[in-house]
């Protein structure tokens, strides 16, 4: 009889755990309390135009080699599209359009390059860029544990490349301001997109909503083996007994024996299933996590308002322009476009109306074309707790997947998985805890 897993939480952690496990031969249960997957990764259709919505727009990258192979081994991975090199537009009131275009050189020449060519810039500024490349290249620091704009500092990186470059990147991938955000993530993930060959760099996006992307394929494969998807099924706490789970109560009174279980849930979410006494010791760390916002605004217009794909925003509170017409070249043209604030603390509380009057009048000022275009319609999408907060305190205190008890493991992007809390770093911990479970 095949040993049974318990799976809680059905985004990227959960249902990689899902598919590795279901295709070793367990016998996966995964348990998702909305009624629908996708965790904190999902779409949805709007009621007016009928456009997929994601909850927040997510870019990927060549060197996500668990989410390919993932995607790749429940045949999605076509719905995915990667640059041949990398390429960002970015656009602020200066300069109008300027490229990060990087030329086919041999890493990470080609990122050395592609700075190089980046207009409002000084020579000086290029320069001293190179300092953050001996940096990476060279031992741990030995000055403690430093923020995002702590290290710049050391580094000599002026103001003026902190602004239009550095944090921008920061704030993209670790989705927190320099300020506070762990200078330890940051250098992981230049080491890991720059560090590495060509296609490491290069960006990808989704062509279809991010639920179709993995979802309905991970779902797929997990039931063609035995397996099963429980939506609806809220865990209501863990029943243990002899150093280990022996159950997974649900709160409409169902209760599911278990081998094996993975937590695949945000912090605050494990911490409601966990009783007091684990919650008090073993857990306490839970307390000291906490999440970071991302707002997303979705604009439709009457007319066109750009031809490009996608567009970093430099000196605005937006900071990414998706045009959603031109990623998921299958949809009818509506005029979609997916305005993103990262590190959104600040805009949590704003109004629908004032998000849109916000968004609108940086548009306006940054694309004076889309003062021609009106607008039909917008929908808000504010997720609270998008990821891990990646305060410079948060990289002692993300836990590795293994617990006291001996078979209760932890997945999630927020664990020690030695990446930000990206799309990436929820699938290698789901892989991580499969592979132990497998290994025990």
């Amino acid at each position: 009889m095949s040993k049974r897993v318990v799976i809680i939480g059905g985004g990227f952690a959960g249902l990689a755990a899902g598919v590795d496990l279901s295709e070793r031969g367990y016998d996966v249960q995964l348990l998702e309390r909305r009624n629908h997957l996708g965790g904190r990764a999902y779409s949805f259709a709007d009621a007016q135009t009928g456009d997929t919505v994601d909850n927040g727009q997510h870019l990927f990258m060549g060197c996500y080699v668990h989410t390919i192979a993932f995607l790749k081994k429940i045949h999605c991975l076509d719905k995915l599209k990667f640059q041949t090199r990398p390429q960002i537009d970015f656009l602020d009131t200066e300069h109008l359009f300027t490229t990060f275009d990087c030329p086919p050189l041999p890493a990470p020449f080609h990122v050395l390059a592609g700075l190089f060519r980046l207009q409002g810039l000084t020579v000086g500024d290029k320069l001293r860029a190179l300092n953050i490349g001996k940096a990476l290249r060279g031992k741990a620091a030995k000055n403690g544990a430093l923020s995002v704009t702590e290290w710049l500092k050391t580094l000599h990186q002026s103001a003026r490349i902190r602004e239009r470059f550095w944090y921008p990147m920061a704030i993209a991938t670790l989705n927190e301001n320099p300020d506070i955000a762990s200078a330890k993530m940051l250098k992981k993930v230049l080491q890991e997109a720059f560090g590495a060959g060509r296609e490491a760099s290069a960006l990808g996006i989704s062509s279809v909503g991010l639920s179709e992307l993995y979802t309905d394929g991970a779902q797929a494969f997990i039931e063609s083996r035995g397996g099963k998807i429980h939506l609806r099924a809220q865990v209501d706490k863990l029943l243990r007994n002899d150093g280990k789970v022996i159950a997974v109560a649900l709160k409409n009174g169902e209760r599911l024996e278990a081998d094996y279980v993975i937590s695949a849930v945000p912090p605050n979410v494990l911490g409601e299933i966990l009783d007091e006494e684990a919650r008090r010791n073993e857990f306490a760390y839970l307390e000291k996590l906490h999440s970071a916002p991302i707002v997303s605004i979705n604009l439709w217009f009457d007319k066109p308002v750009t031809d490009r794909e996608f567009i970093g925003l430099l000196g605005t509170r937006v900071q990414w322009l998706f045009n959603k017409d031109l990623l998921n070249p299958q949809k009818p043209k509506s005029n979609h476009l997916a305005l993103v604030i990262s590190a959104a603390h600040d805009y949590m509380a704003l109004t629908k109306t004032q998000l849109v009057e916000l968004a609108l009048a940086e548009l306006h000022q940054l694309i004076p074309a889309s003062r021609e275009a009106n607008l039909l319609h917008s929908t808000i999408v504010k997720e609270r707790d998008a990821t891990l907060s990646h305060t410079v305190a948060s990289d002692d205190l993300r836990p590795h997947p293994q617990t006291s008890l001996t078979n209760f493991f932890l997945a999630g992007d927020w664990t020690n998985t030695g990446l930000p809390a990206t799309i990436e770093s929820a699938v290698l911990s789901g892989h991580t805890a499969a592979a132990l479970i497998a290994r025990s």
